[in-house]
Formats: C-alpha cells, structure tokens, sequence
C-alpha cells in the first residue's frame, strides 16, 4: 500500500473525533439515519434487528440455476418452446439422471463430492407458485439445515448488462455517474460515527478483496457520495502486510518522533482553519475539505491503535487443494479476517463487504464470470467460499470455547450479493453470458427468522424476472436492517421504491419485500 492510498483510507480510521462538528445532516438538527417523528413506529423492533452485516459479493455473477434458482418445469428438453429446450437448470444438468449430466461429472470426479450430494433440494414456491429447488452446487449450504431455516432469495432485476454499470448500481443502488453513489458500507460508518464511541479509532466499515480494485468499477465499493470522506470503508486486502507495517509509520521514527510530527501537522492545520474564518471566528467559511484533512491527520496519528484490533497473524498465507487444483485461499483468508471483527469484543465492526475473487479467477474475471465454462469454475469457487463462510457461523450446539469469534445469525445479517446472474442458455457451448434480468440476491440471518424463509419474487420460463425487486430497494432494506432510517439526501428517496408515496410507505415496502416483515 502506498502512502497516498493510506491517507486516503486514513480519513475512515479516526473520523469519531470530531464527527458531530462535521457532519450536517439532510434534515435539520437529525444525525443521518435518525428516523423522523411521523415514522417512529415503523422499522424492526430491536429485538429483530441486526448488529451488522457481512456482505459477501460474487464478483462475475453467480450461475442462477444451479444453485438458488432451479425450476424442474422450465427449460426441459422437450419444451414445446424450441427457444427454451436445454435452458435454465436443463443446461448442463438433468434432474431426472443427474449422475449422467455434464454438471455431476465435474463434481464427483473432480471435487469429490458424493453422488447423493447432486439430487436437488425444494425450497418454496414463488410468486407464480412454481416449486423451487437448491441445485448440487449449494452442497455446503444444504449441509446447514440451521441456516436454510433462515434463508430468504430475493428475485432481482434491472437491466445493466457491463460489470462497469451493474456492479456500483448492486453495490450503491445508484447508476453510474449519480453524485448520490455511496456504498453500503459508507452509509454504516457515517451513521455508527454519528451515533458511536467518539474516542474509537477503529473504523465501523471494511471492504476486503485480493484484486486491488483495478477495474469493473469494483472502486463502488469504497464511494462515499454524498458523505464526507471519512465515511470511506477501510481497504483492506488478503496480503495486507505491507499496509500492518505502514501502520507503525516506521519511517517518521519512535513514538516521539511521531508525537511531535503529528503536533507539528495539527499546527499547520490550526493556523489555516484560522485563516478561513471570519474574524478567527466561528466554523471555516473556505476550504470544505479542511475538515477531511484534519480528520486525515487524526486517524493518521492514531493509526497505531488498528494493531489492537489486527493481528498480523490473520493474515497467515491459506493454501488450498480443490477440483484437481492447488491455490492461495484469498477467501479463506479474507473471511477469517472479517469473523475476527465483526466479533471483536472491544471494536466489533458494523459492516464487511467481501468482494469475492473465487479460488481462481473465472475466464472473464472475478470469481464467476465464466463465459467460457461454468461448471467447474462455479462449482470450485462458490463451493470454497460457502465452506469457509460457514465454518465461521456459530451452530446451535456450539456452546462456550469453540463458539467463540463465530458468527452469531441471531446478531448478524449475511447478504450474497451479485451485479447481475447468468444467462439461461448456454453461452459458447459450456459457459453463460451476463444476465441482469432475472437473478436473486439471498439472505442469511438477521432479521431472517423461520417465518420469513422463502422466496420474494418469480423468475418466468424465459429466464426473465416477473416479480422482483432494484438494487435500490435491496440496500434500503439492509439499512433497515440495521435501524438506520435510509431516506435522506445523503441516502435514497421514495422513488427508489417502487409503487410507494411516502418514506413510510417505502419503508414498509422494503421491509415486506426483501426481509418479509410486513
């Protein structure tokens, strides 16, 4: 990590000091997230709450059909629709004699799993009162009946077929180019800066990722928007030693060197707020990022005390054997990393986004942007990724020691996210094209109890969504999630869902919709 990406991440890391001088807030005299009078009785109680949220995104677009999404009706080989013979679930996997599809080949012989493991598995019905089935590439999921009693899939749709558009509308509910586009994450830190420790100088938001973030837009997941900078969710990566020695600044010196280098900065910062005031009166009148450089230099000078909250051992290089391959486990390590704070019992984190490379990067990118080939890629890399996260979810019988540093459903919301699914024919032969047009994104835990499990939605014999919910409304539920009220200048409007007139009505839409608390 360089030092100008460390002052930039610098600004999430000490920002508590001072956050209720900086931040303005949409509505007069409210903290951002504040739920205006009218609607106080709308939301989740606090009992039904959660206290953060681990958003896992599939980064490339998880196959739909075989895995959340399988539909034995549709697609069939002798559908009297010839445009939709060998469609959809059908693809490469025939339900009727799944031992001898293309799918269970690559995962018996190749990943090892047991025949038994490729039968499908009915889920719910959807809104068009089709059976849903979880396909053979959920193995690891089906396995934790405790967490399938809290799962929910909701159907998604819009139509943005490039990552470079999808990917920040899926993470930010915003178009490209919006000044509104702030990821999730930025919206938790503002809101838990408002209203936590103002001595913390540990962030409330992460985003994780082994890519770097080179292109594809995956930056949405570091934008602030409307937010002051010092909303931006911590970077890190699966190879973060670099970044756990910039924090001991060896190059500045000792501890008083760096006291006094750190006083010298404050000084300089001092003597020019002065200069923007009037009469060195009252807040500065000039230089609107003043503040964001003060903040900078705050969490800069307090940067050490992130060695209490990361230990350099979670960072441990994990090397994995899967499907005939051998490779570094940037999933393994990342969600080891994230269970570590979202349970830490001094500085617990509000929100992690885990942008998911997969064990190994998919043909067109990511994890799952297999246009070339899907079955093995997916079925290699989701099957890791749905390993390690579960290894670090709590079961009911674990009690005491061995509980300890999981993951408690009860407290915390998981989300598998996506930019968009894939095709429901095949793409060049064995692969699957971008797909935005009928996909789900799934819920785990949380405010997800029995009642709410199920489907939200209906994806029709075409592959195209019926019933189903935008981006948008997706991140206005997860706020509502948290208790934090979503509707503000900073956040998103009535309009970002569908069929409401008022941010009570679109509260309790979102709510209905994508959480089923209606």
């Amino acid at each position: 990590m360089k030092r100008r990406r460390f002052l930039q991440s610098g600004a999430a890391l000490g920002a508590m000091a001072a956050a209720g001088t900086l931040f303005r807030s949409s509505r007069a005299g409210a903290a951002f997230g504040e739920t205006p009078e009218p609607y106080r009785q709308i939301g989740l109680p606090p009992e039904l709450r959660a206290e953060n949220i681990l958003e896992v995104f599939l980064y490339g677009g998880l196959t739909t059909w075989e895995t959340f999404y399988g539909v034995e009706a549709y697609g069939r080989p002798d559908d009297p629709n010839p445009d939709l013979r060998g469609t959809q679930l059908h693809t490469f996997y025939n339900p009727a004699t799944p031992e001898s599809s293309l799918l269970s080949s690559v995962l018996t012989e190749e990943c090892g799993l047991a025949a038994g493991d490729l039968k499908l598995v009915p889920f719910a019905r959807d809104a068009l009162g089709m059976n849903v089935s979880l396909g053979p590439l959920l193995a690891p999921l089906i396995a934790r009946k405790d967490v399938l009693d809290r799962m929910r899939v909701v159907v998604t749709r819009h139509d943005l077929e490039p990552h470079e558009a999808a990917i920040p509308y899926a993470l930010c509910g915003r178009a490209l180019g919006s000044p509104q586009m702030a990821c999730l994450g930025a919206h938790v830190q503002r809101h838990a800066m408002e209203h936590g420790d103002p001595g913390r100088a540990a962030p409330y938001a992460y985003t994780f990722t082994d890519l770097g973030i080179p292109g594809d837009n995956l930056q949405a997941s570091l934008a602030t928007g409307l937010h002051p900078a010092a909303a931006r969710p911590l970077l890190l990566r699966a190879s973060s030693e670099e970044f756990l020695g910039l924090l001991k600044r060896p190059k500045v010196g000792a501890a008083p060197e760096r006291a006094a280098f750190d006083g010298l900065l404050s000084r300089y910062v001092d003597q020019y707020r002065d200069r923007v005031r009037y009469r060195r009166e009252g807040d500065p009148l000039r230089a609107s990022r003043l503040s964001e450089l003060s903040q900078t230099i705050r969490a800069v000078a307090s940067a050490h005390e992130l060695d209490a909250v990361l230990d350099s051992a979670l960072f441990e290089q994990t090397v994995t054997a899967l499907c005939g391959l051998e490779n570094i486990n940037a999933p393994a390590i990342c969600l080891r990393v994230i269970a570590h704070l979202l349970t830490h019992p001094a500085a617990p984190a509000r929100y992690c986004c885990f942008i998911d490379p997969g064990l190994v990067i998919a043909d067109g990118g990511g994890g799952y942007d297999t246009h070339a080939e899907t079955c093995r890629t997916q079925a290699m890399n989701l099957g890791n990724t749905l390993a390690e996260l579960l290894s670090h979810v709590r079961r009911p019988d674990e009690q005491g020691p061995e509980a300890e540093g999981k993951l408690d459903l009860d407290r915390t919301l998981i989300i598998l996210n996506m930019e968009f699914g894939r095709s429901p024919g095949a793409q060049n032969e064995l692969g699957r094209n971008h797909w935005p047009y009928g996909y789900v994104t799934v819920y785990l835990g949380g405010p997800i109890r029995e009642k709410q499990r199920g489907i939200y939605g209906a994806i029709g014999p075409d592959g195209r969504a019926t019933t189903f919910v935008k981006p948008p409304e997706q991140r206005i539920a997860a706020l509502l999630a948290l208790g934090i009220w979503p509707f503000a200048q900073e956040g998103f409007g009535v309009s970002d869902v569908e069929g409401t007139r008022n941010e009570g009505e679109s509260a309790e839409a979102a709510l209905a919709r994508v959480l089923g608390h209606g």
